[in-house]
């Protein structure tokens, strides 16, 4: 494992279970000697990646991602029109709605939102939700070009649940059946009693720049409910593929190859 390797395993180590983290749990964590795990924090402290707590020690995330973060979304605008469909979908359905976009390991959250009741599907959006596990990642991977597939397909795939689909085979053939349709849909795969339905969208690569999910309780997803939710994704597919290079996938102009 090269040193940015082990760099970038110990920036994993932060989530928002936790948020500082002492040297000795950072060396337990990552299976790393003690002195190199000091010496990666002295280096990325050094460039404000990493900042430490003067009061315990502890060390936390620094504000150098804040200028990455600001020039990603100069690069592709995505952040803000992903919560204002998150939050257009979220009220037309009352369910709660995810935006993600594909990471190294899972599904990232861009945006989210929760519906403002009783009896809602929770997410901890620093999460990563698995490829192979939720309906997100599975409509990544149906839609994503071969070779990224294959790629993403060879990552571990834990059984989350009793419901969690792990055979390679067997995904490959929810893959076809999520093409055919235009949709994942899961059910108790992340966690019993969860259900839901994601689409890709499209911002002109032949991977999907992302998906967008609803989550309900699983007792809810009636056909009918489930046809709305469906109709309520299309809908909101196509006004954030419309915002971010006007217009949907599905009307963008394909490139012509010369013979």
């Amino acid at each position: 494992m090269t040193t940015v390797d082990k760099a970038m395993t110990l920036l994993r180590q932060f989530s928002l279970e936790r948020l500082e983290i002492g040297l000795n749990d950072l060396a337990r964590l990552t299976g790393e000697d003690k002195a190199v795990v000091r010496r990666i924090l002295v280096s990325l402290m050094k460039s404000g990646f990493v900042e430490q707590n003067p009061e315990n020690q502890r060390y936390f995330l620094g504000s150098g991602f804040l200028a990455l973060a600001r020039l990603r979304e100069a690069t592709i605008p995505m952040v803000k029109a992903t919560q204002i469909v998150s939050a257009w979908l979220c009220k037309r359905t009352n369910e709660t709605v995810h935006v993600s976009i594909a990471g190294q390991t899972g599904m990232s959250t861009a945006a989210y939102n929760l519906p403002p009741r009783g009896n809602v599907i929770n997410l901890r959006p620093a999460d990563r939700y698995p490829f192979h596990s939720s309906s997100s990642g599975l409509a990544y991977l149906s839609f994503c070009a071969p070779e990224t597939q294959d790629r993403l397909m060879a990552l571990p795939k834990d059984r989350l649940t009793r419901f969690t689909v792990t055979d390679p085979d067997d995904l490959r053939a929810l893959f076809e059946v999520t093409r055919a349709q235009g949709y994942a849909c899961t059910r108790n795969t992340v966690e019993e009693g969860v259900a839901s339905v994601a689409m890709p969208f499209f911002l002109g690569s032949s991977d999907p720049s992302g998906t967008i999910s609803i989550a309900v309780p699983d007792l809810n997803l009636t056909p009918e409910h489930m046809s709305f939710l469906l109709d309520s994704l299309r809908a909101g597919v196509g006004r954030l593929e419309t915002a971010l290079v006007g217009g949907p996938h599905s009307e963008q102009p394909k490139d012509v190859s010369d013979d």
